[in-house]
């Protein structure tokens, strides 16, 4: 297959990438009004900030092996089926009352409370944080489907469509978020965002490594 063949295939690649680095840096510049609105401190805001990196680490192996197995495409539509429900459980979050779950008792850093909207947040940026792990996936498609001519140019427009979503992202929380709806429309963005992603890849996306029957 020529790569002029293959070229077409790299645009659902390159916003699978895209869509997974705004996934992480469009929350950055509202996540601390929204965890002070809940009456949260900077504890609560360092665990929630980390909380989508720790199970985009976690997931990163799991995808890569299930691809391995059971084929690129599906483990992709997968993934972003889950970072779409991440976004939606954070967008259900603002919406929550601020109702006291439990209290946190530590020696050296006092009481933290945890509310109900501060619980769905984490679960729903753990979420989109394991499901995250498909930029492993992405990588390996593009490892399939690149020649040795092209394997370089290739990973480069990775690349670029990663450093796209770190600027989008904040970009676009910043115009969005500084609205009369605060952190709803950023978050309703990503959430649009994922689901055109979805599309994108159920129709765009060409397998390229079949599912590997177990014998």
């Amino acid at each position: 297959m020529s790569s002029i063949e293959k070229q077409p295939q790299l645009f659902p690649i390159f916003l699978v990438n895209f869509i997974g680095t705004l996934g992480f840096s469009i929350v950055l510049p509202f996540l601390i009004f929204v965890v002070m609105k809940f009456g949260g401190n900077a504890i609560v805001y360092g665990l929630l900030a980390a909380t989508y990196p720790l199970f985009q680490l976690i997931g990163a192996p799991i995808l890569g092996r299930w691809s391995d197995t059971y084929g690129r495409k599906k483990v992709l539509l997968l993934s972003n089926a889950g970072t779409s429900i991440g976004w939606v459980l954070f967008l259900f979050a603002l919406f929550l009352p601020a109702e006291k779950v439990l209290n946190i008792d530590l020696p050296l850093l006092g009481t933290i409370v945890i509310i109900l909207p501060i619980l769905m947040l984490f679960l729903a940026r753990a979420i989109d944080g394991i499901t995250g792990g498909n930029l492993s996936v992405a990588n390996a498609y593009v490892s399939d489907i690149s020649s040795d001519e092209t394997r370089s140019k290739n990973f480069g427009k990775m690349a670029i469509s990663s450093n796209l979503g770190f600027i989008v992202g904040p970009a676009l929380a910043g115009i969005l978020g500084g609205t009369v709806y605060g952190p709803i429309l950023p978050v309703l963005a990503a959430l649009i965002l994922s689901l055109i992603t979805i599309i994108v890849l159920a129709f765009m996306l060409k397998e390229s490594r079949p599912c590997q029957p177990k014998y």
